[in-house]
């Protein structure tokens, strides 16, 4: 089967946002998930813990990039060669500009530039994008610069709901000393991210991924990317504790299918918490 792939075309993106009565412009909720929905601006799932479980697993990695706090965290953690997907180009935007701040802001400078990017009703009103744009990779920063009077970056809640997501002072330093480069993006849904891998990875991260998909498009989707996790490696999906209960029976389905080739286990974070965020790891043994 072949899939197309997404073209970056700054029209079709403004095709997807509404403009209301007072001028304001709001993404139409219609569309869902899509190739210019909306970023969050901060992740909600709790990277540093996931990261730290994986981070001795070696240094490939393959991460969804969200909100950019995915690859950032994983570079935290030592890992050196790390791809991200998905499958709206803002996301990539949003991973863009905060690797380029890392570099050029300080701490403080860097949370006020996550409330404004949450806040502002078009992204030209985040003052702070203008003096890293000479920094952010050209894509991108065309796609700001054409996406001025939109809210790229809406989704998700404020950022100070996230507090404990926002990098330490510590880790700030030391995700400013690992990252010198943008990410490799990979501008695709869960789908048909198979073709476009080459590389076999350490580590694949599809976060909140799964709960939107049936147990069928699940085990197809693992099926598909067996061949790029390399042996010992991990799909890891990381969820909330309903996202991984309403889909318990997939991950059992699972097990039993690829266990020729793999195991399928779970994490908890909280043992003993009935809510507490989960991942489930198919670990490939052979």
């Amino acid at each position: 089967m072949k899939f197309a792939k997404p073209i970056l075309n700054a029209d079709n993106a403004r095709a997807e946002y509404i403009k209301s009565d007072n001028g304001d412009s709001f993404h139409n909720s219609l569309l869902g998930f899509s190739h210019y929905s909306p970023s969050y601006v901060l992740t909600n799932e709790d990277i540093r813990w996931v990261s730290g479980l994986t981070q001795n697993k070696g240094p490939r990695v393959l991460t969804v990039a969200a909100s950019g706090d995915h690859p950032m965290f994983y570079a935290m953690r030592g890992a050196t060669n790390i791809d991200t997907f998905d499958i709206s180009f803002c996301a990539k935007v949003a991973m863009d500009i905060k690797t380029a701040a890392i570099q050029k802001l300080s701490r403080d400078e860097y949370v006020q530039l996550l409330n404004d990017m949450h806040q502002a009703q078009r992204i030209s009103d985040v003052k702070s994008i203008a003096e890293l744009m000479p920094d952010i990779p050209q894509n991108s920063a065309y796609f700001i610069q054409q996406m001025g009077a939109y809210p790229i970056f809406s989704n998700g809640l404020n950022p100070s709901y996230y507090k404990e997501t926002i990098p330490t002072d510590a880790e700030y330093a030391k995700m400013r000393e690992n990252i010198r480069a943008p990410f490799k993006f990979i501008w695709s849904d869960i789908k048909s991210l198979h073709t476009n891998l080459t590389d076999e990875y350490d580590v694949i991260n599809l976060s909140n991924i799964f709960e939107y998909m049936t147990p069928q498009q699940i085990h197809q989707t693992l099926a598909a990317l067996r061949n790029h996790v390399r042996p010992g490696g991990a799909i890891i999906a990381q969820t909330g504790n309903w996202g991984i209960n309403r889909n318990a029976r997939a991950y059992c389905d699972a097990a039993k299918k690829f266990k020729r080739w793999a195991r399928v286990g779970y994490c908890k974070k909280e043992k003993d918490n009935a809510n507490s965020e989960m991942i489930a790891v198919v670990q490939r043994t052979r």
